[in-house]
């Protein structure tokens, strides 16, 4: 959705609960740098920044200990407000040119809920007449993007962080060809869920989990480690993760049933995400689910990239993207 041609840059994650970075100062990941630094409750609730003086005091102290100052910068869009849309289009427009066409058809043949959006096209296939339209509210991304030029920081790159995520499971072989893969992304406030053929996007949502920032904990390990434990009955925090696995069962079957009217399934579920809950998430997965699990662990990500743990799996995808 921006565009950048400097090999220097950073990729930014930013949630409610923490901000997430890999810095790059040369083409090569396995020399960038991670850092983590926890957020406090309030400043940013679900996906909406709720105090933006004390966002912006944050990114001005991690700017300059992290030493990012006038860096180019890759974030996000906010989760919660991306829509996917597939769209046919005519033969004759290549990929490079579809972004032009979506912009051109907006209120014509491509209708979208919002006015003013900002786009990106995802074309998996190209010269087949079809492609999917990705698109956010524009006050959403550039309130992200004013904020970050504030502090000095160019923004560059927006991406939809299920995108940078398949883009990292493809990097690591992930995916067979003609299986359908169900992806779960777990953090602390919510779960992200895609349904992926290789080479299609079929399915995308984002569902919030309701806890409160105020009732976890963040423990800063060093620069480059937080951690976060719930403050109280833990029980009560799994309760809703359960609500989340029962909502994934809906749409394994929705996806099978209404979508494919039974002649096609997901074939596998995969397992990621930060959550401090992911060992239980998985173990409850496993004993629902009689479709193969894989847990992308750090271990799988440490195959390729040494001295990067496996949260860090979306952020690599946006380092991934190529810079148009």
């Amino acid at each position: 959705m921006f565009k950048t041609k400097k090999n220097r840059f950073v990729a930014i994650e930013l949630n409610e609960y923490v901000i997430r970075a890999i810095v790059m100062n040369s083409q090569v990941i396995n020399q960038a740098v991670v850092y983590e630094q926890p957020l406090s409750a309030g400043i940013i609730e679900g996906d909406s920044i709720r105090n933006e003086m004390a966002l912006f005091d944050e990114f001005k102290k991690i700017v300059d200990v992290w030493g990012i100052k006038r860096h180019d910068v890759r974030f996000f869009v906010p989760d919660s407000s991306v829509m996917m849309k597939s769209f046919e289009h005519p033969a004759d427009v290549v990929s490079s040119k579809l972004k032009a066409y979506v912009e051109m058809e907006l209120g014509q043949t491509i209708h979208l809920p919002f006015t003013n959006p900002l786009i990106d096209v995802y074309d998996a296939k190209p010269n087949d007449g079809e492609a999917t339209l990705f698109a956010a509210p524009s006050d959403d991304v550039n309130k992200i993007a004013s904020l970050l030029d504030d502090v000095s920081l160019t923004p560059t790159v927006a991406d939809v962080r299920s995108l940078s995520t398949i883009r990292l499971l493809e990097q690591l072989n992930l995916f067979a060809s003609q299986k359908s893969y169900l992806i779960t992304d777990w953090s602390i406030t919510g779960l992200s869920i895609s349904i992926y053929t290789p080479g299609k996007l079929e399915f995308l949502r984002y569902q919030a989990i309701e806890t409160s920032i105020k009732s976890w904990e963040s423990r800063v390990v060093d620069e480059h480690e937080v951690t976060f434990t719930y403050d109280g009955e833990i029980e009560e925090y799994r309760m809703l993760l359960i609500d989340q696995i029962a909502e994934i069962d809906r749409i394994l079957n929705f996806y099978r049933f209404s979508l494919y009217k039974g002649e096609k399934a997901v074939d596998e579920i995969i397992i990621l995400g930060d959550s401090p809950e992911m060992d239980y998430i998985v173990n409850e997965m496993r004993a629902n689910y009689e479709t193969p699990i894989q847990f992308i662990d750090d271990s799988k990500v440490q195959g390729v990239y040494p001295n990067i743990n496996a949260k860090y799996i979306p952020l690599i995808g946006l380092v991934l993207k190529e810079a148009l």
